[in-house]
């Protein structure tokens, strides 16, 4: 009689490979999950900030959306002799660094928008100082927003704050990260404290002295010259070291939960969040970036001019300049135009109250509007003010509205920002917008002329322009600043 064989033992290899496998993926499985929970508990405890109805946050986590990012100078949490906290006052916590990511899940692309610290605004308290004082009024947090939505017309979702301690935190779970010099470089103000041009790898220490370097000094044979370019070219810096910080994350295995558990727990004790920055919209964001390129992020900053007074430092905007620096943070999808998300609507109060002002903010939050109860302003009809860029905002606000309000122009309004000033005719808002027919005339589209650029008139005493000859630039590289001949050697520093 033939031995009957039993399964197990007639099993061959593929189907034991197959076996072995499964287990495999079964406890990788369970090692993520267990992964996941812990940076589900991490996050959870993570400080939160009230923003209040200053934030804009999408509602599906694959929108677009921009995340203020600041960087202040709180020294808590550091060693009593570290030298960042030497002739520190506790308690300031001014905003060091301001910069606006704006992230497009779905196209998989991300935008750094930096705005230099001493950049003179009108702030919510109705001031014109330095921006980063905005942190220094009361609800700090909402002051910031407020000044970067009423001055540059972006919309504000969310709110992340780091302080030095956690940068080092974050900094140290890297291990380091590796930037370029092409000359020796210090800053005696901050400790850094390169000797050795090249390839660098800074520790906490020394990248925390490079990101708030702003009395930058390199190297020329024996002579040290300052860096002329400032708190300017700290941004550049700044810039330059997000992207190798994410590169450096990406090398060390970001993607593998272990990684980036490690990095969410070094932030707990000192990253500040809005309340509305949810752990599961972490998580998701996380994972739809988690094999984005440092290489594809754009990185910008806000023109600016050194503008002293009165011996304190400031830098104006450049608005001719910044208009196309910073449209794309309005976030308007040429192929749909101006929609509601894309429009900050400030309430004044006109013949209404403060309480009416606030309710009618909250209705047209509720349709999609970045509204807010704003400053009090006196005002019988019902009135929707607009800059030279925002009147299709206005108009599309208005087909929001019961009554047909006026519209005037303020060439001091940036983008799609508006100012609804509630008259006495003020009734209440529409659930849809009303076809834009049943508005008068000056809300119908402005029909657009083209024009035609005639070129400028040949002098015939001009000597001949030769096409071959190489291209004469007068401009000077400040120090500090990569050559051309050094940027395969810096694209190769990992």
């Amino acid at each position: 009689m033939a031995r009957q064989h039993s399964g197990r033992a007639g099993r061959t290899w593929p189907q034991r490979l197959l076996l072995a496998l499964n287990l495999v993926l079964v406890v990788a499985c369970l090692g993520a999950a267990l992964a996941l929970t812990k940076v589900r508990a991490t996050l959870q405890a993570v400080p939160v900030v009230d923003v209040g109805s200053s934030l804009s946050t999408p509602a599906d986590v694959d929108e677009p959306r921009n995340i203020l990012i600041i960087g202040t100078d709180a020294f808590e949490g550091l060693a009593e002799d570290d030298p960042v906290a030497a002739g520190r006052n506790a308690g300031q916590n001014l905003a060091d660094v301001i910069m606006v990511l704006r992230v497009d899940p779905r196209a998989g692309t991300a935008q750094l928008l930096s705005i230099p610290r001493d950049t003179r605004l009108e702030l919510p308290d109705g001031s014109n100082q330095r921006i980063n004082a905005a942190t220094m009024l009361a609800n700090g947090p909402r002051a910031l927003v407020q000044t970067i939505k009423q001055n540059f017309g972006i919309s504000i979702d969310n709110y992340v704050q780091v302080d030095f301690a956690s940068f080092k935190a974050l900094i140290e779970v890297l291990g380091s990260v590796p930037v370029y010099f092409t000359t020796p470089v210090r800053d005696r103000k901050t400790g850094l404290d390169v000797p050795v041009a090249g390839c660098v790898q800074l520790g906490p220490d020394q990248a925390l002295a490079y990101a708030r370097s702003r009395y930058f000094e390199v190297k020329f044979g024996d002579e040290w010259v300052y860096d002329p370019t400032g708190d300017l070219g700290r941004i550049t810096r700044q810039q330059d070291f997000v992207k190798r910080a994410i590169r450096a994350a990406s090398d060390r295995g970001i993607r593998n939960p272990q990684t980036a558990l490690g990095i969410v727990d070094a932030a707990v004790s000192a990253v500040v969040l809005d309340d509305t920055l949810s752990v599961d919209v972490i998580l998701q964001l996380l994972t739809q970036f988690r094999t984005f390129n440092p290489d594809e992020l754009q990185t910008v900053q806000v023109p600016t001019v050194e503008a002293p007074e009165d011996g304190v430092a400031y830098q104006d905007v450049l608005w001719d300049e910044a208009i196309p620096v910073i449209r794309p943070f309005w976030g308007v999808d040429p192929a749909l135009g101006v929609q509601p998300q894309n429009v900050i609507v400030d309430v004044e109060t006109g013949s209404a109250t403060r309480e009416q002002a606030e309710l009618f903010a909250a209705a047209l939050d509720g349709r999609g509007f970045d509204a807010e109860a704003a400053s009090e302003r006196s005002g019988d009809s019902t009135t929707i003010v607009h800059g030279p860029e925002g009147r299709d905002a206005a108009v599309l606000l208005a087909r929001y509205l019961d009554v047909v309000p006026e519209l005037e122009v303020d060439e001091s309004i940036v983008g799609n920002r508006v100012e609804l000033v509630l008259g006495e005719d003020m009734e209440g808002i529409r659930d849809e917008p009303k076809p834009l027919e049943e508005l008068p005339e000056e809300f119908q589209p402005v029909p657009t002329t083209t024009t035609t650029t005639t070129a400028p008139p040949v002098d015939p005493a001009a000597p001949p322009v030769d096409p071959a000859a190489p291209a004469v630039s007068t401009t000077t590289v400040p120090p500090g600043v990569l050559l051309p001949t050094d940027a395969e050697k810096a694209a190769a520093c990992r």
